[in-house]
């Protein structure tokens, strides 16, 4: 018996000293999966999402985040949208990678790092929470819409030779075909929304054509332009690859 007991225990002590390999799914690009693997975040989060009993230090902390994460997100932007169709091989890989506030505590996953890289940080263009339409409340339109009806593997073959700016307005261009396609309810609510693109479509010329603006791809991502209110290119977080909602 003693015997057996000090067996397991030996088992048990080389477990947990063993370090645990960390794999991702095989895209092809074994720079791009190498990248991705550090998405996955070496500690776990503190609260659960929606946790909203949060301390003035941790409020403004965000978005908690390791250095690991923070840089592969930052190297992947860099390596610019040729590893686009690689990448989109990650979208569904649900580990926990780091934390946000939106509305309260969010806790977001690899596949949500990926569409921070695909997005450019992008979240959205409408400017609103949800509106109303001759049909009924309408939610707005968020990059994760625009890449689900456009087939990601189909989009990240397209997107593989365009430019970080050309994305950004075919976005805005499916946002206001969309918009249309909804309708609205009165000549002054279609005026100010198609406003607020075509202002939009000016913001992101002007900040692709900054010299080290987002198309360097080479910055972390920090967390004052990700809590901005939803006007044009607003880069709040909150993603979710999700089959439903």
């Amino acid at each position: 018996m003693c015997t057996l007991l000090l067996l397991l225990f030996g088992l048990a002590v080389g477990v947990q000293g063993a370090e645990i390999s960390v794999t991702v799914e095989t895209s092809g690009s074994k720079q791009v999966d190498d990248l991705v693997v550090q998405l996955v975040s070496a500690r776990p989060a503190p609260h659960p999402s929606g946790y909203s009993d949060l301390t003035a230090d941790e409020d403004m902390a965000m978005p908690y985040m390791t250095a690991g994460v923070s840089n592969a997100i930052a190297k992947l932007k860099a390596m610019g949208t040729t590893i686009f169709p690689a990448l989109v091989f990650h979208l569904k890989d649900d580990r926990y990678s780091f934390s946000d506030i939106s509305a309260a505590w969010d806790n977001l996953t690899v596949g949500d790092a990926v569409l921070e890289v695909l997005s450019d940080n992008h979240y959205m263009f409408s400017g609103y929470k949800a509106r109303k339409t001759p049909s009924g409340y309408a939610g707005y339109l968020s990059f994760k819409d625009y890449l689900k009806a456009r087939e990601p593997v189909k989009w990240a073959a397209w997107a593989k030779s365009k430019s970080r700016l050309d994305i950004q307005l075919d976005f805005i261009d499916w946002c206001v075909v969309r918009e249309q396609e909804r309708g609205f309810v009165d000549e002054a609510q279609r005026k100010k929304l198609l406003d607020r693109y075509a202002e939009a479509r000016e913001t992101v010329r002007k900040e692709y054509a900054e010299p080290g603006g987002p198309a360097e791809g080479s910055q972390p991502i920090r967390s004052e332009i990700n809590r901005m209110s939803g006007g044009p290119g607003s880069r709040r977080r909150r993603f979710r690859w999700a089959t439903s909602g």
